[in-house]
């Protein structure tokens, strides 16, 4: 039997935002992924027609000086994007936010009245037109699941801001939009978390291709796919909460604890995008017709993204036991919603297609109860559950947040500093 202090399960930006913290403290760790390569659900893949896929549409923010270190350092070139997010809905292109384009006030704001759900919050702060025609039908689309049943707070802390996340309502031309730039790796979002292990960490500590089949909690032993076992003081895990430990062990509600299948369809064409794509970075739509709640320009993002010579564009769809799709044909349907906006069916070259089993852990009503009890229990044997479905807190999971997660875990194993990012990211 190996024996580590830490054991790290998962590779991605939390699990590397550990491996580094550990690497620069000089202590023992191991890190363990079933994948073959780091990011986790912020890597990339290069498909046999030479289009990168990020797993998402992600952008790249930072809070910390400890994540602008490792990302100076990992000496990956970076993109300035400009940030140029739409709605499509109806046939029209509205720019967002969309509650920033009217000409006329809602007169049915009640922006002081109780929320009790995430459905209120909208309706109060936005006015029953605004949640009918966009928020409930688009935040249905992303999330799967009935506003009624999701917490409200997410909306101000998803983006680790002190500031609600949805801008207030006004009228059109008085928005100015902030950080109107970001940064974005050449190579894909993967690209950062490659050259991050690659130039800062001991690649002997890593075992990939591997899979945490158990985990001892009184014993702190893990038995890897191999049959091989590894023992450990401290264990810093980004597994799914709700199927990496064992629930006799953990009597907790784990029914508040729901998440949703994310399929995304990557489409690549030949030549330059349409006049309706060519200057975009996102669209969101929230309309029935249109399968995907968000797609992502990704040859926008960096035109290294795309084969030579074409263009690409990374859709998202969500669903659930709320909302079932009809996968047989979503990639026709997604391919002529793009047409629709102008792309030209006999340009399509490449079709990318994955299936990701859990997309989103859904800030559901009584989640952090439940996160709490099983948090506390977990800790009592040395194990951090963190990441974004480890510690299931969207909220606190962009790739800088996730990433510190992992350093403040190591931090607070080794000296009892607060994890703040993890529980309080509305302080950064």
């Amino acid at each position: 039997m190996n024996s580590h202090r830490f054991l790290i399960i998962g590779a991605g930006p939390t699990g590397l935002g550990a491996a580094l913290r550990l690497e620069q403290l000089g202590q023992d760790y191991l890190v363990v992924d079933a994948l073959a390569d780091v990011g986790g659900m912020a890597g990339s893949v290069i498909d046999e027609r030479g289009f990168t896929w990020d797993l998402g549409g992600h952008v790249l923010h930072s809070h910390f000086e400890f994540f602008d270190q490792a990302i100076a350092a990992s000496d990956v070139p970076l993109n300035t994007v400009r940030r140029n997010g739409w709605v499509w809905m109806d046939g029209r292109l509205i720019r967002t936010p969309i509650q920033s384009n009217l000409d006329e006030l809602p007169r049915d704001l009640q922006p002081d009245a109780p929320a009790h759900n995430l459905a209120d919050y909208y309706r109060n702060n936005f006015g029953q037109a605004l949640f009918s025609n966009f928020f409930e039908p688009y935040t249905f689309k992303m999330w799967a699941t009935p506003l009624d049943g999701i917490d409200d707070a997410w909306v101000s802390l998803k983006s680790g801001s002190g500031e609600r996340n949805v801008p207030l309502i006004g009228l059109a031309g008085d928005f100015v939009v902030k950080d109107a730039y970001f940064p974005y790796p050449q190579g894909g979002t993967g690209a950062l978390w490659h050259q991050l292990q690659a130039t800062q960490l001991d690649a002997g500590k890593f075992l990939m291709n591997t899979r945490v089949t158990d985990v001892d909690l009184g014993k702190r032993v893990a038995t890897l796919d191999s049959g091989e076992q590894v023992q450990f003081e401290y264990c810093v895990s980004t597994a799914p909460i709700v199927t990496a430990m064992d629930w006799a062990q953990l009597s907790a509600g784990r029914g508040n604890l729901t998440s949703s299948m994310v399929y995304a369809v990557g489409l690549g064409f030949r030549g330059e995008p349409p006049e309706a794509l060519a200057d975009k970075t996102w669209l969101y739509s929230p309309d029935s017709d249109v399968p995907w709640y968000r797609a992502t320009m990704l040859s926008n993002y960096d035109a290294q993204n795309a084969a030579e010579g074409c263009w690409s564009v990374l859709c998202e769809i969500s669903t659930s036991k709320h909302r079932p799709e009809n996968v047989t044909d979503l990639a026709q349907r997604t391919i002529d919603s793009i047409v629709r906006l102008g792309a030209r069916a006999a340009d399509l070259v490449d079709v990318w297609q994955r299936t990701v089993p859990m997309g989103y852990p859904v800030p559901t009503l009584g989640r952090d109860a439940v996160i709490r009890h099983i948090d506390d229990m977990l800790l009592q044997h040395g194990i951090y559950s963190r990441g974004r479905f480890g510690g299931w807190r969207y909220e606190s999971c962009n790739q800088d947040f996730s990433f510190m997660q992992g350093a403040q875990a190591v931090d607070h194993a080794l000296s009892g500093a607060p994890e703040d990012v993890f529980w309080h990211p509305e302080n950064f």
